[in-house]
């Protein structure tokens, strides 16, 4: 090839990167500073690794509402590593940071497999961009913080592995794997059968999905129920019309895959998962499906859940599933090509680029014309808030604290931290912003995802009336009233800045749009 293209074409890879990295740090940073990341997100690795850095290993107290280790709920020791970081400087921006870095970067293994699977680097930029540009992952970058993010470069990295026959890289792809999430092991093993497949080097092959299937059993029957508070993985609940035990769920499987498979596809709906996977591809990865070996694991796990939200195309569950669907594509658009040969792979890819453009920019997590915007922010701050410095400082750094979800991952560095309206019984402190943080007042149940509902982890009627009921309750007074900011605290003297804060409530009741009958309760009510 002629070396003037190359270099164009790898330079302009490097600034889509550049760009798709910054675009995306701004949301994530946006997002946590306008109060609209969670304590049981971002919340829990900060306080993990916090928690570490002080003596408390792991440590999470607001999934259980008790202290336990983090590898009981979720296996992911690789939050082990943000802990010399947070020796630096203990920001959660971190894991943001983290994560923008892992799935921008992780273009650059795929520009370099699609163009060598190609033969032509302007294919290579055309898939690059296809996968910076996937709804999925555009969505999976505006929610929080999740450590199977940082799966998705070594995804890409072991790909490419398989199709330079290197044994080493898809080694050193694999193990980090192995400390990202518990499922990932499956991966490494279908990484293995892959690698057998395409390489014929059985020897890698069976060491690999030896180590993957080995680690799934340690991780799933041992580590994380030895850790967990139920003695399980908690997780299992999402999985259990399916089976008891993980090894009931796989005999049901096994013994029964056509009723399983009815039963998630077309009672469930679930056809329409694998169906907006492909279409930014235009299918493509149909023509080479052996490629889709490693995002078998994640399709299963999402598909197979009783809840729905890891199959949305706005969650974060699937984001290891672009690069390996994407990759897949570039294969299948190399086959297309042989079979229309009045068409090049550069065409065929360029048509990828544009079906997963127009998707991308439909589905975007952004304010943009016509585009979805699921989370619908209420501003897109630059800055860190100015006034939670005097919030923390009215709070203190060693209060027990129960803190409304949305804002708990500003409160998440201390030994007890809850979701509001948790253990009002026993904590010190109570922290409440009074403003709603998306634009998306509907609906008013907790369950629907991105509205303010979700962001309060209740019904709005409900965290209006339970405020109420505090503003009743003798055992705490106002410590702090800086509009929206609210500090409760108990022993604090009442006074005249409850009359204000029962004013404000007045005013989001007829800005959020609640009826006469989600009213405050009565002071009976409250006590029930």
């Amino acid at each position: 090839m002629n070396r003037s293209p190359v270099t164009r074409w790898r330079w302009w890879t490097w600034a889509a990167i550049s760009i798709h990295f910054l675009v995306i740090l701004w949301l994530g940073l946006s997002r946590h500073w306008g109060y609209m990341s969670s304590l049981n997100d971002l919340g829990v690795f900060d306080q993990a690794a916090w928690g570490t850095l002080h003596g408390q290993f792991l440590l999470n107290t607001s999934q259980f509402n008790q202290p336990i280790n983090w590898l009981g709920f979720h296996f992911h020791p690789l939050i082990l590593l943000f802990v010399p970081l947070y020796a630096i400087a203990p920001y959660p921006e971190w894991f943001t940071l983290a994560q923008a870095l892992a799935l921008s970067i992780a273009a650059w293994p795929i520009f370099l497999l699609a163009s060598r699977v190609c033969q032509s680097e302007t294919a290579g930029l055309l898939w690059a961009i296809a996968y910076l540009v996937n709804p999925f992952l555009l969505n999976a970058a505006a929610w929080d913080f999740h450590p199977v993010t940082l799966a998705v470069p070594f995804m890409a990295l072991g790909l490419l592995a398989v199709e330079k026959a290197d044994s080493r890289l898809l080694l050193l792809s694999c193990l980090p794997l192995l400390l990202i999430q518990e499922q990932l092991g499956l991966t490494v093993a279908t990484f293995g059968a892959l690698w057998g497949l395409r390489n014929q080097h059985w020897k890698t092959a069976v060491s690999l999905i030896l180590l993957g299937t080995a680690h799934t059993a340690l991780v799933l029957g041992m580590i994380m129920p030895a850790f967990s508070p139920t003695g399980s993985h908690v997780m299992l609940g999402r999985y259990g019309w399916l089976g008891k035990s993980i090894g009931d769920i796989a005999l049901n499987l096994l013994l029964h895959p056509w009723a399983v498979a009815q039963k998630v596809l077309f009672g469930w709906g679930g056809w329409l998962y694998p169906t907006l996977l492909l279409l930014p591809l235009l299918g493509f990865p149909l023509a080479a499906p052996v490629y889709l070996l490693p995002a078998l694991p994640d399709l299963a796990a999402n598909l197979l859940s009783a809840n729905r939200m890891p199959s949305s195309v706005f969650a974060y569950h699937s984001v290891t599933l672009v690069p390996v669907f994407t990759i897949a594509a570039a294969y299948g658009a190399r086959r297309i090509s042989q079979w229309w040969t009045w068409l090049s792979s550069a065409q065929i890819s360029g048509l990828a680029l544009l079906a997963s453009l127009v998707l991308g920019y439909a589905l975007a997590p952004l304010p943009m014309p016509g585009a979805v915007n699921f989370w619908a922010p209420a501003r897109f701050p630059i800055a860190p808030d100015p006034t939670l410095p005097a919030v923390h400082a009215s709070v203190g750094d060693s209060a027990s604290v129960s803190a409304q979800s949305n804002i708990g991952a500003h409160f998440s560095q201390r030994s007890q931290i809850y979701a509001y309206p948790q253990k009002l019984d026993d904590v010190e402190a109570v922290v409440l912003r009074l403003e709603s943080p998306t634009k998306k007042l509907l609906p008013k149940e907790s369950i629907s995802t991105a509205s303010l509902a979700s962001h309060l982890q209740m019904r709005p009627a409900d965290y209006l009336a339970s405020i109420e009921c505090l503003l009743a309750d003798k055992r705490y007074g106002v410590k702090l009233w800086k509009d929206p900011w609210l500090v409760f605290a108990k022993g604090a003297r009442k006074g005249e800045t409850e009359r204000k804060v029962e004013t404000r409530l007045m005013r989001l009741r007829e800005q959020w749009g609640l009826g006469p009958k989600e009213e405050a309760r009565t002071p009976a009510e409250c006590e029930g």
